[in-house]
């Protein structure tokens, strides 16, 4: 059987497939600041991985070594293709990944799997928008928790999406604990996340965390006092209400 590969182009010409495909990949980057080959193949439904490669060589990527080797590169917009973001934006931000050796490679495994789960999320239906944290980033207020991502939910739901590889102690668990709660109090809507949803590849981390966030638990909020000095500002109980609104999830990966 002759396959014609116009069958898989949805009505499209190959030029428009492609004018397409240039414009996923530029304003994805764009709002997360740098990503892999990988991650670019889910973006556009691609089999090859190829497709960064030839990007970079017409000039719309720049290809960058990473340091531990996995992956072996990363990508970020060129000149080139940040102009082309702009001019299809619906609402500007920063972009100083325009020097590849702003990306902060420690979080890059991290960035990387917050932007696969997103994607996978949206290809299964489960949401129709996602938004990465730096289009969130406007705006946050004193002690709020800004997610990794923000998930739109087809019934209207804002889903806070966290990541979480190494586990938080002291003062940092307390401080992720009091602004989660402070990001999805109801007393926020209709502005406020209406849940949150923890993930990680380790089950002592949600082990911990799910005891930590139960209904009655201490909740601290911390402050420098007058000689700088971290000291606990008040001290509650994690609210009823946020029981319901957590979400904990293990993944693999």
């Amino acid at each position: 059987m002759t396959v014609n590969p116009r069958d898989f182009l949805n009505g499209q010409t190959p030029l428009q497939r492609a004018q397409q495909n240039k414009l996923m990949a530029v304003d994805w980057i764009y709002r997360w600041g740098s990503t892999s080959s990988q991650v670019l193949r889910l973006c556009l439904s691609k089999e090859s991985a190829s497709w960064s490669s030839i990007a970079v060589k017409r000039g719309l990527l720049r290809s960058t070594r990473t340091e531990s080797g996995v992956p072996a590169v990363f990508y970020t917009l060129s000149e080139m293709g940040l102009e082309l973001a702009h001019h299809h934006a619906t609402s500007l931000i920063a972009y100083p990944e325009l020097d590849p050796y702003r990306v902060n490679q420690s979080k890059l495994r991290h960035d990387l799997m917050v932007q696969r789960l997103s994607i996978t999320a949206q290809r299964e239906g489960l949401v129709t928008k996602v938004q990465s944290e730096r289009e969130v980033n406007d705006g946050d207020q004193r002690g709020e928790k800004r997610p990794d991502a923000i998930w739109h939910l087809r019934d209207g739901r804002r889903i806070g999406i966290e990541l979480e590889l190494s586990a938080k102690w002291g003062r940092k668990l307390d401080d992720f604990i009091a602004a989660i709660a402070t990001a999805i109090d109801p007393a926020q809507a209709p502005n406020g996340l209406d849940a949150f949803s923890i993930v990680t590849d380790s089950e002592p981390i949600v082990d911990r965390y799910r005891e930590a966030m139960k209904p009655g638990q201490p909740m601290r909020r911390w402050a420098k006092n007058a000689r700088n000095h971290w000291v606990i500002e008040e001290e509650t109980v994690v609210p009823d209400w946020m029981h319901g609104r957590i979400d904990f999830r293990v993944i693999t990966g």
